[in-house]
């Protein structure tokens, strides 16, 4: 059976569902191929507590944040699964991405978390840096 991903990535993709943050990034882009950090981290910290994201404490959504943008989402851009924009904070799907969907399903088919997603649109995907001759007014 050809599953798309290799013998030896097995390990990696194990390793990599391991961690229940890694796996809410890939859950929340099962319906969206494209997000921001700020509202995956919002969406996470509530099923990290079961509570609406409405409820979600500041110190919460540090915490989530932080540990998405230094430590899961740099390793999920390193197997390819998803590529990260730290300028904007957006997170697409990426090209090893549909290789592992339909493990991804099957996991959140038995974790079932409240899949109630807010899809984020503070940010333009991939939106090119502000520059200073942008910022200045014509005088």
């Amino acid at each position: 059976m050809d599953t798309g991903v290799d013998d030896a990535d097995f390990d990696a993709l194990y390793g990599l569902l391991s961690d229940s943050y890694r796996r809410y990034v890939l859950y929340y882009l099962l319906d969206s191929e494209y997000a921001n950090v700020d509202g995956v981290s919002l969406q996470i910290a509530g099923w990290e507590q079961d509570i609406p994201i409405e409820n979600v404490s500041e110190d919460a959504l540090n915490t989530v944040t932080l540990s998405l943008v230094h430590n899961h989402l740099p390793r999920l851009v390193d197997h390819g699964l998803v590529n990260y924009d730290r300028r904007s904070g957006d997170i697409i799907v990426g090209d090893r991405f549909d290789a592992i969907r339909s493990t991804v399903e099957q996991a959140r088919a038995v974790e079932e978390p409240d899949i109630t997603i807010n899809n984020s649109t503070e940010s333009f995907l991939y939106s090119e840096l502000l520059t200073e001759r942008d910022d200045q007014s014509p005088t």
